[in-house]
């Protein structure tokens, strides 16, 4: 029964929540080759505004992540399985070759597991080697519930709220940089998120 609510019932409910959720653009988006990031507690809105435009995400080998997968295939995304903790470097492999044929890469830089609104490293490679761009993108529910006990304090939008979308800057990451530089490069990307 537990299996079913979680495999079947959740990512039933979710497209459905997605689904009423009103978007709105402050400026045009058109997704492109780039990588895309957003924050992991903004996931729902954040995924559903790439379902059907050629897009491939990185999800972890957890039983959250089986969960998402199931939920991110029906959005016709290609999903590479993989975290910093198991199977990562074969998935990013993948998404790397995924953003060498053209499609949009879409990352929460923070997920899977924190710290919460820091960016890992691993949507700076995958701008590097296939020499695309790293675009933040910024999500606005008008109405939501905060899981205040998860780790990034997990935004759950309320059903027909407005989903304000910001699309930041291109910033490309051409060569790998040192220590204080690389700070300062994520810094620049956090103030669009």
């Amino acid at each position: 029964m537990k299996s079913f609510l979680e495999y079947k019932l959740l990512p039933f409910l979710i497209n459905i929540l997605a689904g009423t959720l009103r978007f709105k653009s402050k400026n045009v988006f058109l997704p492109k080759n780039a990588v895309y990031i957003f924050w992991h507690s903004q996931m729902i809105g954040g995924w559903y505004l790439f379902k059907n435009k050629k897009a491939a995400a990185i999800v972890s080998q957890s039983k959250d992540g089986e969960i998402l997968t199931g939920i991110l295939k029906n959005w016709n995304y290609k999903v590479c399985r993989g975290s910093s903790s198991k199977g990562g470097k074969e998935a990013l492999r993948d998404l790397i070759e995924y953003g060498k044929q053209g499609y949009s890469i879409v990352i929460t830089p923070d997920g899977p597991r924190g710290p919460a609104n820091e960016i890992k490293n691993g949507a700076l490679v995958i701008a590097n080697e296939c020499s695309i761009p790293v675009i933040p993108v910024k999500i606005k529910y008008s109405s939501k519930k905060v899981l205040a006990k998860s780790w990034d304090k997990f935004q759950v939008p309320s059903p027909f709220c407005k989903c304000e979308v910001e699309i930041g800057n291109e910033f490309f990451y051409e060569k790998y940089l040192e220590e204080n530089e690389l700070v300062d490069f994520k810094n620049k990307l956090k103030k669009e998120l």
